[in-house]
């Protein structure tokens, strides 16, 4: 039987063939050779695209926050229950009777929905699908 280097049988299936040989590059030269690359590319307008555009977004100020009077007067505003507010933020009816109570403050992201709420209650009550006032 014929035994040469590039056929190796001890843990591989005795046809399989044996791996190539690695570059012996670090992976910091390979990253470093591929962003080299990709500059080469961008600067000889490779992409197929001869213009680019760059947008700018303003992105508004984190909402303040909100204490017990703000979100009942933020509930009041849409004339909703506190059921109705508790479903439309994705919260538990718990979670804005202790917002109201003052024994807890809202996350980041309740206190900024209230804030868009504040700012167009019309708009959200036509949104939420609720009378001007429950009853």
């Amino acid at each position: 039987m014929n035994t040469s280097n590039a056929w190796r049988g001890s843990r591989r299936g005795r046809n399989e063939p044996a791996k190539a040989a690695r570059p012996s590059c670090s992976a910091g030269s390979r990253i470093l050779a591929a962003i080299e690359e990709a500059t080469e590319v961008l600067r000889s307008g490779g992409l197929g695209s001869a213009r680019s555009t760059v947008r700018n977004y303003k992105i508004q100020p984190a909402a303040r926050g909100y204490k017990a009077e703000d979100v009942q007067r933020v509930r009041e505003l849409l004339g909703t229950s506190r059921a109705v507010l508790a479903g439309y933020l994705g919260v538990n009816i718990d979670t804005v009777r202790s917002w109201e109570q003052g024994r807890r403050l809202p996350q980041p992201i309740a206190s900024r929905f209230l804030s868009e709420i504040e700012s167009d209650p019309p708009y959200w009550r036509r949104r939420i699908g609720q009378n001007m006032h429950e009853s």
